[in-house]
């Protein structure tokens, strides 16, 4: 009998020491990924500004030759729309990310999101035909692995935004559409994207 107990001993310890691995494993990988897209996006921003930075110098170079109010308002005019290409630029890039991408950048947001329970999970209806059948089990183990287990069910309905998800959980709701996230920085990053364009 004894024999018996120090064999089912050792499996359960087997067993743990294997799961533990298998979890560090997960999160090497899952940090990898975050890392490898951070770097990608920051790549991207720049071929990006550089891009916006070109044109609006062409355009500013124009408005430069008017005078007084007239000529202050229309390279304040150029500004904002260099700005604007920059950041409809970035969102086309975003939209753009291939499926896999897509599944580690949305299961991250998920994970940093308070979401927990019972999970409603909309997508837009281009990503929910890519990765719509993956997503929410990538959401749930993203989801646990942060310390709030929840079970995530794809909507039926498509979501009429550019990009990104919303996780509705009845009274409250997670938008984490590419446009909310958008505005959400763009102020902040304004001020960037103007100093790197006229800078």
């Amino acid at each position: 009998m004894n024999d018996i107990s120090a064999i089912l001993a050792k499996i359960q310890e087997d067993a743990r020491q294997y799961g533990e691995t298998v979890a560090a494993a997960a999160r090497e990988k899952a940090a990898a990924i975050a890392e490898s897209s951070r770097q990608e996006a920051q790549a991207e921003t720049g071929r990006i500004l550089e891009a916006a930075r070109r044109q609006s110098e062409a355009i500013l170079q124009r408005a430069v030759s008017q005078s007084g109010i007239e000529g202050r308002n229309a390279r304040l005019q150029v500004r904002r729309e260099a700005i604007d290409a920059a950041f409809k630029k970035a969102m086309e890039q975003l939209c753009a990310m291939a499926p896999e991408k897509k599944l580690a950048v949305y299961g991250a947001l998920a994970a940093r999101s308070s979401a927990a329970g019972e999970v409603r999970l909309v997508l837009n209806q281009a990503d929910k035909a890519a990765i719509g059948a993956t997503l929410p089990p990538e959401m749930e183990k993203r989801c646990a692995a942060a310390g709030h287990p929840c079970k995530v069910t794809l909507s039926s309905a498509a979501g009429s935004f550019a990009g990104g998800f919303i996780l509705d959980q009845g009274s409250t709701e997670t938008n984490c559409t590419f446009e909310v996230l958008s505005s959400s920085v763009k102020e902040e990053l304004e001020a960037r994207v103007d100093a790197a364009l006229f800078g």
